[in-house]
């Protein structure tokens, strides 16, 4: 076997210009809300956490605490065209997220657990299938209630990002 010693970037291998983020460091942005679920929300319900979110941020963490919300066994985590805009891909962050159990500081869910591992370095725009060309202005972070639940109860959404 073989000793390395390369860089994991493979732009900077090949010598060629890549973006701050992938090399030295990026400017990082947080985002935190709080919202109540009422017993009287029906199933298909739509809670948009961040509005206007811009194309080129890369989510690296998203942590979702909450109440028990009973019978809440179906939420989804994805985006949506911004500033109230229709649906881009509800489920592409998280997919299934049972919010029927209470989650306190430190037993969070990762909104993050439907991104493959090759796929945690991209930006929104690209998470939302689209291309430099296609992109929209801005995207907004929402959460989809499939089975909303039937109790009342608080949830917390702190997400940061970095900027590509």
């Amino acid at each position: 076997m073989a000793v390395v010693d390369k860089y994991a970037n493979a732009d900077l291998q090949k010598g060629k210009l890549a973006e701050a983020v992938h090399v030295n460091g990026a400017k990082l942005v947080t985002a935190v809300t709080t919202f109540e679920v009422a017993d009287t929300d029906d199933d298909g319900s739509v809670y948009r956490l961040f509005k206007g979110l811009n194309p080129n941020l890369i989510p690296l963490d998203i942590k979702i605490n909450n109440d028990a919300i009973t019978g809440g066994t179906d939420w989804d985590l994805g985006l949506y065209q911004g500033n109230g805009g229709k649906v881009i891909d509800k489920d592409v962050f998280a997919d299934g997220i049972d919010l029927s159990t209470a989650r306190t500081s430190g037993s969070e869910v990762s909104g993050l657990t439907a991104v493959a591992i090759e796929n945690l370095t991209k930006k929104l725009f690209e998470h939302a299938g689209h291309t430099i060309a296609t992109k929209l202005d801005s995207y907004d972070l929402a959460l989809t209630a499939n089975t909303v639940g039937t109790a009342a109860g608080t949830v917390t959404v702190r997400a940061i990002f970095a900027q590509g």
